[in-house]
């Protein structure tokens, strides 16, 4: 798929999903977000670029730590920026703004953030290294660059029973995105590419238990896995959802079933 229509496609994955983004059963993604203003150990007054915003949530978080400082954040999905924005206005946190942008051609000047926060965000780009290299540009010399990305094994074993599954109905599974980064000599890889130099990982436990796998469902359906299951069509997603919920609630324990989500969090140094 050309690159266009790639960017296309995942806009309109994240219009769709938007509304349900903060739901409970997906809070993986606000306990990732809880970390990083602890991993920045910022002054106050820093600008910070955060990618792939979303709803704002790592954005929010970073900016209470900011009484002097400013965060822009960027997504290309005009619903998810609206989901920010109502975030924003409902904390009242008066030093974010929001833009609809690519992050592979940032409108900003060069040597300009402090900070650029990259949050379950690069795996989407195809030409990982020149995006990074192409941010590594925004910052200023001592600027810092922090990313996070699901560590090898998160969402096991239910990811591996959904993708097996998806197989056994006749649908083509790729490899996911986010295998990518998935380590941390991948990320410190990809650092070392643009010259990041002071490169440190750390790693997170951000999953919690589910009640039953109907949560489970509410991430197959409105986080990364929707365009897996859209392709077995109306006449066979309720009997596949049946079957996979079944295999899925058989991992229960007395206390209920553990979604496992650990996060590599990698952050450099611009010299």
């Amino acid at each position: 798929m050309e690159d266009s229509k790639r960017k296309e496609s995942i806009r309109q994955v994240f219009n769709t999903v938007c509304e349900q983004y903060g739901k409970d059963s997906l809070r993986f993604f606000e306990n990732a977000a809880n970390h990083l203003a602890g991993l920045l150990n910022m002054k106050g007054h820093e600008q910070v670029l955060d990618l792939a915003t979303g709803t704002g949530l790592a954005a929010s978080r970073l900016a209470a730590f900011l009484p002097q400082g400013h965060v822009t954040g960027i997504d290309m999905s005009e619903g998810m920026l609206q989901q920010a924005e109502l975030m924003r206005q409902d904390l009242g946190l008066n030093n974010i703004d929001y833009r609809q942008m690519d992050m592979t051609q940032l409108d900003f000047p060069d040597e300009h953030y402090d900070v650029i926060n990259a949050s379950f965000a690069i795996f989407f780009v195809e030409e990982m290294e020149a995006l990074v290299q192409h941010l590594r540009s925004k910052l200023k010399p001592g600027g810092r660059f922090l990313t996070t990305h699901f560590a090898q094994g998160s969402m096991s074993p239910m990811q591996e029973l959904l993708m097996q599954r998806l197989q056994d109905y006749g649908v083509e599974v790729p490899q996911t995105a986010w295998s990518q980064l998935d380590t941390e000599e991948k990320n410190r890889a990809l650092f070392e590419s643009a010259n990041f130099t002071d490169i440190e990982h750390s790693r997170h436990q951000v999953g919690y238990l589910f009640k039953d796998a109907s949560q489970w469902w509410e991430v197959v359906w409105w986080a990364g896995f929707r365009g897996f299951v859209n392709q077995l069509g109306k006449d066979k997603l309720e009997q596949f959802k049946q079957e996979h919920l079944h295999e899925v609630n058989a991992l229960a324990d007395k206390d209920g079933i553990f979604f496992n989500v650990e996060v590599i969090h990698t952050l450099g140094t611009k010299d």
